[in-house]
């Protein structure tokens, strides 16, 4: 998605106008009409790809709603197709609940949602409480800036005024903190209730725990069995070497090889067939004389020879009725059954496929028969080295994966210290799925996994300082007018045309820090495969946090400080006792760059990806040259992917920008909200019509995300600290300095608290989920008396249970008479027996003597206990809801958000059997899949092909013309990806 746009992960994006260029420069401040004149071409560009999904979102079903019909889809993952009108889809689309994606996709699409969600109240609450106070004061702050300048912090002159940006820090970031703690509990709640729903607590994964690590002595059955205890349900060793995994994926080419083979000698001889059959002549019949004398494979002709039939054996083919030509009957023939015999009727040998392997010594070989002797040479090495490999210590990975009887026990062997050594299966993981497993790294021994972490971490730290360099030096174009004019030997650019400097000054710097940009994420997921990561799942994670420190310093640090340096460094070195004023100036004019940026980031994404040019022409233009059908088929049933790793630390690092400039430019709350909404809506049509969220994390990356935010207030705390202190107002400095010490106690308490609940999941719920289940699964047992199951309940579900609601009279019989025994005895207990003796007093006094102020009391405690100790039977309003995200956001409220209709997933034995060995262990070869001809060929290649690799030419046929007819609408294919929910 981003890199359909070419301004991606640069935060100099707006230098598509020339114009940018003097804000840097210092002579000339960034005005409304540079603005306008950089957001022109976006806004155009924007218009278009709008204007092209209008128009071909009816037509193309396939590019902008494949969730709607594809029948590889469960019924559950589908969407309902929206009306096919102009405009009156967009409010059917309205209508549908953002929980729509909970059901139907996945936690990490919903959250995402949520997260663009609550940036874009953030910036509506900032726009509501800052812009009446600060946009005044600025413009009137008497600095004598222009444009956009006038409107930030760097035009005010009198220290007394910052005293109100320091009150609004306290009031707007306490604020944020707030919401960022209250969404950290909302995604705990909602986390525990998804992953202990029936759909997902019933897989196979959430009983599975992988340990890594594991010594040797315990890479034994019994021995796991006797240290897990009895709930352990099944003991999966991998066990692989390089040399299998070689001839596995030798296999895996020559397979496709000999496929792609065969489709072009189909190709070629019905191509042949046709061409001779509408010059008219007749379909060739048994020759009377010996058959031709074919090249065979030697254990064919071994075969022959040892055959004591004076027949050769024939094969029997029906022509097509449904020929498209017309000269073309109903004939039966026989011919002999050799290797391409009924090819050889219309092409000739030297014409087959063909190649010359090295290890032939360049000599030309037939593709077909030579592969097919490779696969039987392979297949038998294959087996021989499993044979021997079978349960070898030498082979065996240094990690297991234990099934549990239920994901209860599953939680408690994941939450248990195992073994007694350091490091040793101490790494441990839940909810692993089988595809997503990245097996190399499970053979790691724990020292090897420790020395590769290092490295890389230090590679990647590395990666991201000299990264800088050519980011600068990228960024230095976009000033090439005002470098010209400072630099010796860049004169000759100033005689060029305006238009060629626009496009060095705009297009160049774009176009290269795309390109600088979109290579990150995929060196990011290399070496954290290099490094050990043992899932998919956990790369995205690595790359979500690795990324984002790219993002930070890239777009956000190594942006602000060369604008603000490139305006002041000339003046500074004509006058160095100017540094003071100029760094306070031209620091807050740095933000002028975000205003274009955050309207670039949010329309140029968004409407490239509501346009899909690229889906576009991969299924309307490249289709019609696209003539494998094993291609086809894969490209028609998978989605396209999203990698949550890369998504999410681009609009992170938009939020820690725009809390950055919130105080200091609070016109860029403006442009983020703006920027913000529109992805919301473009996200949540594409997520629930476009993509597929392939690897999941479980919602991981969102409070990972909501928590890397938070660095956008030390940033702001930061500068506005240097700021006011570069304005000598001591007031503003101390009041921000303490905002900043609670800033990061917020921050250390916050992740302390999160911390556990973001892999585990609490007894309670789990204990509670397996009772429930037991009561709808086995008929009532009458024999417990109804006090015990309600005993049992009140343990069970303490959230339920308020002892307030069971009178005075239990209160009373069940603890005052313990407890008063227990007050008569020592110093404390007599002190609360005098104080509440005195509170009985003074109470009874106030309800005789004064009615009136009995009353206002009570009123006082029951609308203050209300906003505090809220009942959640009683109705509320959104502003509680808000307040108490503990009681209206609970675990027993947002459990009804994931529905419990949904199909428990079902395992063939088989799989289920083998499903957690590595596929070079127990991996099967591929299907090969070729289409039908209407002369017999396909059927003659199947009969010999099968011999020693499935082969299968069902759902697709070659017409007599050469074109392809796909059965593209066939839910499952043998070469299908499995979409079993594991």
């Amino acid at each position: 998605m981003s890199g359909n746009d070419p301004r991606v992960g640069s935060a100099r994006d707006n230098s598509t106008s020339p114009k940018i260029s003097r804000l840097a420069s210092g002579t000339n401040s960034s005005s409304i009409s540079d603005l306008v004149a950089t957001l022109v071409p976006v806004l155009v560009i924007s218009a278009v790809c709008i204007i092209v999904f209008v128009f071909l979102r009816r037509k193309c079903p396939r590019v902008y709603s494949p969730r709607s019909f594809l029948k590889s889809l469960e019924p559950h993952e589908k969407s309902a197709p929206l009306p096919t009108g102009w405009f009156n889809w967009i409010k059917e689309f309205h209508r549908l609940p953002t929980t729509f994606l909970l059901n139907h996709s996945s936690l990490d699409g919903y959250l995402f949602l949520r997260f663009l969600r609550v940036l874009g109240v953030i910036c509506v609450v900032g726009i509501v409480l800052l812009w009446p106070i600060l946009l005044p004061l600025h413009a009137t702050g008497g600095g004598g800036n222009g444009g956009l300048d006038l409107l930030t912090l760097g035009n005010v002159t009198d220290p007394r005024v910052l005293y109100a940006h320091a009150l609004l820090a306290w009031i707007y970031f306490v604020f944020i903190l707030y919401m960022t703690s209250r969404e950290c509990i909302y995604y705990i709640n909602l986390r525990q209730a998804y992953l202990l729903s029936p759909f997902y607590a019933n897989r196979l994964s959430s009983r599975t725990v992988l340990y890594m690590n594991v010594p040797r002595q315990y890479l034994d059955e019994e021995r796991l069995k006797w240290v897990l205890g009895k709930s352990v349900k099944r003991i999966w060793l991998p066990q692989s070497t390089s040399e299998l995994e070689n001839l596995i994926k030798e296999r895996e080419q020559t397979a496709m090889r000999l496929e792609k083979a065969e489709f072009h000698l189909i190709r070629l001889a019905n191509a042949a067939r046709t061409k001779a059959l509408r010059k008219g002549e007749p379909e060739k019949q048994d020759r009377k004389h010996s058959p031709p004398q074919l090249d065979s494979d030697p254990d064919e002709k071994r075969g022959e020879s040892g055959s004591e039939s004076p027949d050769p054996k024939t094969i029997d083919f029906i022509e097509s009725p449904n020929s498209a030509s017309s000269s073309a009957t109903l004939t039966t023939q026989q011919l002999p059954d050799v290797n391409g015999s009924v090819a050889s009727q219309w092409i000739s040998h030297s014409s087959r496929p063909h190649h010359r392997p090295i290890a032939n010594y360049g000599r030309r070989v037939d593709t077909i028969k030579w592969t097919r002797n490779q696969i039987k040479r392979l297949n038998i090495r294959i087996a021989k080295v499993r044979r021997e490999q079978l349960f070898r210590p030498q082979s065996m990975m240094h990690s297991v994966f234990v099934e549990f009887e239920t994901h209860t026990d599953a939680q408690n062997a994941y939450q248990t210290l195992t073994h007694h050594r350091p490091l040793h299966m101490s790494h441990r993981l839940i909810g692993v799925r089988p595809f997503e497993i990245v097996w190399h790294s499970l053979s790691m021994s724990w020292w090897e996994a420790i020395v590769r972490k290092f490295v890389f971490r230090a590679a990647i730290t590395t990666m991201i300082i000299f990264w800088s360099i050519p980011s600068a030096l990228v960024g230095t174009i976009s000033n090439i007018e005002y470098l010209s004019k400072k630099v010796f030997f860049l004169h000759w650019i100033a005689l060029l045309p305006k238009a060629i400097q626009g496009i060095l000054s705009g297009v160049l710097p774009a176009v290269a820090l795309s390109l600088l940009m979109s290579i990150v994420p995929g060196i990011l997921r290399y070496l954290a495969k290099l490094s050990g990561v043992p899932t998919l799942t956990r790369i995205e994670l690595f790359v979500q946090h690795a990324y984002f420190a790219f993002q930070v310093v890239q777009v956000f640090l190594i942006t602000t400080l060369t604008s603000a340096a490139s305006a002041a460094v000339t003046k500074l070195l004509e006058d160095p006792t100017t540094a003071e004023s100029l760094l306070s100036q031209n620091l807050p004019k740095a933000s002028n760059f975000y205003l274009s940026y955050f309207l670039v980031q949010s329309l140029l994404i968004g409407s490239g990806a509501l346009a899909q040019p690229f889906s576009l022409f991969r299924f309307h233009v490249q289709r019609r040259f696209l003539n494998d059908p094993r291609k086809q088929y894969t490209r028609w049933h998978r989605l396209q992917r999203i990698h949550w790793g890369s998504v999410f630390p681009v609009y992170t690092n938009l939020g820690v920008i725009t809390l950055s400039y919130a105080l200091i430019a609070p016109v860029v709350l403006g442009f983020a909200a703006v920027g913000v909404g529109f992805l919301h809506v473009v996200y949540r049509y594409n997520l629930i019509y476009v993509y597929d969220s392939e690897i999941d994390t479980k919602g991981l990356v969102y409070p990972r995300a909501l928590l890397q935010m938070i660095l956008g207030l030390y940033f702001a705390e930061i500068c506005m600290i240097g700021l006011f202190g570069l304005r000598s107002a001591i007031g503003p400095v101390v009041l921000t300095a303490i905002l900043l010490v609670i800033t990061v106690l917020v921050h250390i308490s916050l992740i302390d608290a999160v911390r556990p609940f973001l892999n585990s999941l609490p007894k309670t719920l789990t204990v509670e989920e397996d009772r429930q289940h037991l009561l709808d699964t086995e008929p009532p047992n009458h024999e417990t008396s109804a006090m015990g199951r309600d005993q049992y309940d009140r343990w069970a579900e303490p959230w339920l249970y308020d002892p307030e609601q069971e009178g005075e009279e239990h209160i009373l019989g069940s603890t005052r008479g313990a407890a008063d025994g227990v007050r008569l005895e020592g110093a404390r207990g007599a002190v609360d027996t005098l104080t509440d003796g005195f509170k009985t007093i003074v109470k009874k006094k106030i309800e005789k003597d004064h009615p009136e102020i009995n009353a206002q009391l009570g009123f006082t405690a029951a609308f203050f206990r209300r906003w505090i100790r809220p009942d959640p039977a009683q109705k509320s309003n959104w502003l509680l809801r808000w307040l108490h995200p503990e009681i209206y956001s609970d675990y027993t409220v947002l459990r009804r958000l994931v529905p419990e209709d949904l199909p428990d997933p079902k395992y063939p034995e088989e799989l289920e059997r083998d499903i957690y060995f590595p596929p070079s262990f127990l991996g099967k070869p591929p299907t090969l899949w070729i289409p039908k001809d209407p002369g017999g060929i396909s059927r003659q290649e199947v009969d010999h092909t099968k011999k020693v690799i499935p082969v299968t030419d069902e759902y697709v046929s070659i017409d007599e013309d050469g074109r392809l007819n796909i059965d593209l609408d066939e839910p499952r294919l043998v070469f299908d990806i499995d979409r079993l929910r594991y």
